[in-house]
């Protein structure tokens, strides 16, 4: 195998992070399905490719999701993909349509950038039912995930380290559980989940007019890219 073919696949895995901030220049159509092409390659369980994708350009649409608890990024970017699966698998205890959802936006990811542009894989959405009704989503598909497209604000894009040496999280034939303060993490992410699930419950309009500031300004992680 040619070894200058290797490095530069492998490259384009170390080198992809996550961006969140863009130029305000368009993403053109045929580059954006060129994209999703390369996003069917892909593996999905048992070859179903159930996948289907909607492209999120208007900016009502955009600042919909984000009043309805959107992540605040949705309506920054030029662009959006809304990535749905059939939920009719029977593969009920590992969730393959999840996992297959999964491998497709890696691959949309590095098919981004390999062509130039910045994606950020996001999972803060409004409730399912919200984005089913805005965006006519049948009932056995389901809205799993969504990644922003755009040019990056700038050519130098922050390193984000990897937090552990992979010596430190492989282990051989048992489960390499070293952690000190695991309770403590389990109750603050309890914690997180009774919020996040009365979030989803409060009113549009409230969110909009009195909550997500708020949220924005106290909750919302702050990032280099």
């Amino acid at each position: 195998m040619n070894d200058e073919l290797v490095n530069k696949g492998l490259k384009i895995l170390q080198e992809r992070r996550s961006i969140r901030r863009f130029t305000e220049e368009k993403v053109p159509r045929p580059l954006l399905l060129n994209i999703i092409k390369y996003a069917c390659f892909a593996p999905s369980a048992c070859n179903e490719q159930a996948w289907r994708f909607i492209i999120v350009t208007d900016s009502l649409l955009k600042q919909k999701i984000v009043d309805a608890g959107g992540s605040i990024f949705i309506a920054k970017a030029p662009c959006g993909i809304l990535i749905t699966y059939d939920n009719r698998t029977r593969n009920i205890q590992y969730r393959d349509d999840i996992q297959t959802v999964g491998a497709c936006i890696q691959n949309l990811l590095l098919a981004a950038h390999a062509h130039g542009l910045g994606a950020c894989w996001i999972c803060t959405l409004p409730a399912k039912s919200f984005l089913r009704k805005i965006f006519k989503i049948p009932s056995h598909y389901s809205p799993l995930a969504y990644v922003i497209l755009g040019y990056p604000c700038s050519e130098s894009v922050a390193d984000m380290p990897r937090k552990h040496p992979v010596e430190k999280i492989v282990s051989d034939n048992c489960f390499p559980l070293q952690e000190a303060g695991l309770k403590k993490s389990l109750i603050k992410t309890c914690f997180g989940r009774l919020l996040v699930g009365i979030y989803r419950i409060i009113p549009v309009s409230l969110k909009k007019k009195y909550i997500n500031r708020i949220v924005d300004k106290k909750f919302t992680k702050k990032f280099e890219n």
